[in-house]
């Protein structure tokens, strides 16, 4: 998946078909090419804090970025539109919504086994089955996936305590015997570079940080939601590519967001945006061939972004995610302040993942007209990713 280091940057990219040797990702089907991706916004956002300042306080103001437009107009869809606006979405967004870019529809594509989507009418099983979906409570779709470790939750809620303790934490985090080797690895990895062996949780809490324990607590124990393996034919298909895309939008998220609690909530956001969409895939799995409509229209995949990531917010409402957390991935309009910055950094780290795991390795000078701080953030999955890949990545000041 590396990217060619004189390759042209996407934002400077006419819009045009790509052959399928071109493709970031292997053929899946005989379609013909992918449409190429369409600019990402900009942001401007300054670099996070050590994680020492995990409960500093936060700053909650930011501008309000514009999304850039679709390079391919989506196409006529009467029928679905109709689904979607009359079957519970959200009501509105904080800003721009989160818009289904070049990019997206790339990615998209691959993730359904199709190597382009086409502009056709809607299938008739479409809207019936959207109009379902919708009315689906959070309950509902996190029957769909594995059940949560009951550490999480309760990890969730300490972490809202302001007299949080280590003591509390180790004894919460020794009930995952998982978790805990994961932890002692992380702990004497290089990242850290302990002078003697750590052979105890307690000092690796110490180690690591609450910053680096929040990361590798929340990805070891929501990993396994994303496994793909003994499912049906879509999540098959999809493999790793939803947790892939989650990984790298939560690590940008945190690299985006202010210092302090906010930081913890953007990671949490980030890693949380693509459950809804791996949700769909079990439905898919599950629905006989005859009630399963035609899934290469170009204009269902532009409306499966925002549509999954409000099934995204009802599920980690149900998991006991906090609430701006659920309110950010939703989008709704006029859930204050702090719940608009938290949005605007879900559809920043957005752009930057899906731009990191579609063309990794490129160079700031081929990012096009991106913000300091996307750059900063694409650095650091590039980074993570590409890099030595043995530890979270740590916020740093700049």
């Amino acid at each position: 998946m590396s990217a060619s280091p004189t390759q042209t940057p996407l934002a400077t990219q006419a819009p045009q078909a790509s052959s399928a040797s071109a493709a970031p990702f292997p053929p899946t089907a005989a379609h013909g090419a992918a449409s190429a991706p369409a600019p990402a916004p900009s942001a401007v956002h300054p670099r996070a804090e050590p994680n020492n300042a995990f409960r500093a306080s936060h700053s909650a103001a930011a501008s309000a970025i514009p999304t850039a437009s679709p390079s391919v107009p989506p196409s006529a869809a009467p029928s679905f539109e109709h689904a979607f606006a009359t079957s519970g979405a959200p009501s509105g967004a904080t800003g721009a919504p989160l818009q289904a870019s070049g990019e997206w529809l790339q990615f998209s594509a691959r993730l359904f086994g199709f190597q382009r989507l086409r502009d056709v009418p809607p299938h008739p099983q479409e809207a019936p089955l959207l109009q379902r979906l919708q009315v689906r409570s959070g309950s509902d779709w996190a029957e769909l996936l594995p059940r949560l470790p009951a550490v999480l939750p309760q990890l969730l809620r300490l972490m809202r305590r302001e007299n949080l303790s280590s003591r509390e934490l180790v004894d919460l985090l020794s009930r995952d015997p998982s978790l805990v080797g994961e932890l002692m690895r992380m702990a004497n990895s290089a990242m850290y570079r302990p002078e003697r062996e750590i052979t105890d949780l307690a000092s690796a809490v110490m180690v690591i940080g609450h910053e680096g324990l929040n990361q590798v607590v929340l990805r070891s124990t929501l990993r396994p939601i994303f496994n793909q393996d003994r499912q049906g034919r879509f999540s098959r298909q999809a493999g790793t590519l939803l947790w892939d895309l989650g990984e790298r939008c939560s690590l940008a998220a945190m690299r985006l967001a202010p210092p302090g609690d906010e930081r913890f909530a953007a990671y949490l956001a980030g890693l949380g945006a693509q459950v809804g969409m791996m949700a769909l895939l079990r439905v898919l799995d599950a629905l006989p061939v005859g009630q399963r409509p035609s899934l290469d229209r170009e204009a269902l995949h532009r409306q499966l972004l925002p549509m999954s990531l409000e099934w995204s917010a009802r599920i980690v409402t149900h998991w006991g995610f906090p609430t701006r957390v659920a309110e950010a991935l939703s989008q709704r309009r006029g859930q204050g302040a702090e719940v608009a910055v938290l949005a605007e950094i879900v559809r920043e780290a957005h752009a930057v993942s899906l731009r990191h795991l579609m063309q990794p390795g490129l160079a700031p000078s081929q990012l096009g007209d991106w913000s300091a701080a996307r750059q900063r953030a694409y650095a650091a999955l590039e980074e993570r990713f590409n890099g030595s890949g043995d530890a979270p990545a740590t916020a740093t000041t700049g």
